[in-house]
């Protein structure tokens, strides 16, 4: 494959190119590195635009850190409050920038830009997929969003991380499974629409009873799979509870 994003089937595995018809909100795509950094400047550069609020980046390996670190410069002096999150060797302070070391396994396959303003909001949330380790080989399942309230639960999420009080960042496996379970009721009806259709042009050809009889039992168990499969759609968009340190 040679798109930078793609559509993800029911399990979370590359499909087709999503570029060419456009990136939908909320909805998770499989990012390359190249096309997860230009979504994150893209809401680095509304921060600047905007010049207000703060800016929450989680970006892995302080090392990462160092291309961007002239724009992170400029957010800290235009923002209220600017913070990167990685594992590693801090790099030295400069002026309102701030840097917060953390060694948690939470933490170590995202890669987010979370910002919060007073007129706008974005953010671009990724976990890794794969194991390698230079940046430009990596690949990241993710999405991105505007949407104040989960933008807000999802920082909840981070702080709570940082300071220790839960142990994984719950909401955003409470998106994925609601998006695999779309998807996979999506599969779903795309498959018995065939078969119902196959049984209907079978009808249509018919010249006696028996294709009817045959439809009516296309359709009845097509219904009873699908049947089966909403009734397993709230057990796979429940998600997890809230997995909490021990004290």
């Amino acid at each position: 494959m040679d798109a930078s994003v793609w559509h993800t089937d029911e399990q979370g595995r590359a499909r087709s190119c999503a570029v060419a018809g456009g990136l939908l909100e909320n909805h998770f795509y499989l990012f390359d590195a190249e096309a997860l950094l230009a979504a994150s400047h893209a809401i680095e550069e509304l921060a600047l635009e905007e010049a207000n609020g703060t800016l929450l980046a989680v970006m892995q390996e302080f090392t990462h850190f160092e291309p961007h670190r002239e724009r992170y410069w400029q957010l800290a002096a235009t923002l209220s409050d600017a913070r990167v999150v990685a594992h590693g060797r801090r790099p030295p302070r400069h002026g309102h920038l701030k840097f917060i070391s953390t060694n948690h396994k939470a933490l170590g396959p995202f890669w987010t830009v979370l910002y919060q303003g007073h007129r706008g909001q974005a953010m671009l949330v990724g976990r890794q997929t794969n194991r390698a380790k230079a940046f430009e080989a990596k690949r990241f399942e993710g999405c991105y969003t505007f949407d104040r309230e989960w933008i807000a639960r999802m920082r909840q999420d981070l702080e709570q991380i940082l300071s220790g009080r839960v142990a994984r960042l719950s909401e955003f496996e409470r998106l994925v499974a609601i998006d695999r379970a779309a998807k996979k009721l999506a599969a779903e009806f795309t498959r018995e629409h065939k078969a119902v259709d196959s049984a209907l042009r079978k009808l249509r050809t018919a010249r006696n009873h028996e294709p009817a009889r045959h439809f009516e039992a296309v359709v009845q168990q097509s219904l009873n799979r699908l049947k089966q499969v909403t009734d397993r759609m709230p057990g796979l968009v429940g998600g997890g509870s809230r997995s909490r340190l021990s004290a």
